[in-house]
């Protein structure tokens, strides 16, 4: 029977430690859980100026979310390349290794004002 697996979101504190951490399911939206969370620690000013048309431009996001996912997955299909050189079907080996599943524990997203949560997926 294959592991399940779940995500976890980590809150760090400025001093890099640990403040909170949730468990989720793989199914919920990662984009709206985090976004969710940001908005329970920004002030009402904060938050409106934020979603200001007028300020789009200036204003800094609070969202801040950064996908590393398709940073791993190239990762991934350099290293296989980079192991097979001399293939015959680079394309297939570059495609086979970007479609592959991205190592447990590895940071998956990072968001928040000051990149305080971090998203990796773990063994239940």
């Amino acid at each position: 029977m294959p592991k399940k697996t779940e995500y976890l979101v980590t809150r760090y504190a400025k001093d890099a430690t640990p403040v909170k951490e949730w468990r989720v399911p793989k199914s919920v939206n990662l984009h709206l859980l985090l976004e969710r969370l940001i908005c329970r620690d920004l002030d009402d000013d904060a938050l409106i100026s934020s979603c200001l048309r007028s300020n789009a431009s200036r204003f800094h996001d609070p969202f801040q979310i950064i996908d590393m996912r398709e940073e791993h997955r190239r990762e991934q299909a350099r290293d296989a390349l980079r192991a097979d050189p001399e293939t015959e079907d680079p394309i297939g080996v570059y495609n086979r290794a970007w479609s592959a599943k991205i190592p447990i524990g590895k940071t998956l997203l990072i968001a928040g004002v000051d990149y305080e949560f971090f998203v990796r997926e773990v063994d239940e």
